[in-house]
């Protein structure tokens, strides 16, 4: 694995998600962006906040612990893809399913086709993982 092969990957899922304004690989334990990349230039305060912020949709919250109720679990677990439609982007939030401590972020234009925008999301995200091999 070397830095440049994450770089690589996440930087080609801006142009091939659909939409895509920007994109971060995020380890989750830590709280970092391993990477970050965006159409346009990010500010730096910007940079540093947006990984705090996706973070804790991936800790198990009230959503997790209806979901364990719900199906009867013992314990509740993190999800695995979030979606959150705002008024002008969509941003993915998908965990890694080879390495499940890391996820990744799509940030995209709200009139970008959802369902390709979710596929090829999926798609780049395995590439990352693989990068990671």
């Amino acid at each position: 694995m070397s830095a440049a092969d994450i770089h690589g990957a996440v930087e080609a899922a801006i142009g091939e998600v659909p939409g895509c304004l920007a994109a971060a690989y995020l380890d989750l334990a830590a709280g970092v962006a391993l990477h970050m990349a965006a159409r346009d230039a990010l500010t730096p305060a910007l940079r540093e906040n947006l990984p705090l912020a996706w973070m804790g949709l991936f800790t198990p919250g009230p959503l997790a612990l209806f979901d364990a109720r719900l199906t009867g679990a013992s314990f509740p677990t993190t999800p695995r893809e979030l979606i959150v439609n705002g008024e002008t982007s969509t941003h993915l939030f998908l965990r890694g399913r080879l390495y499940p401590d890391y996820g990744a972020v799509f940030v995209c234009a709200h009139g970008a086709n959802f369902g390709y925008t979710l596929y090829k999301a999926r798609a780049a995200l395995a590439r990352i993982e693989a990068a990671l091999q």
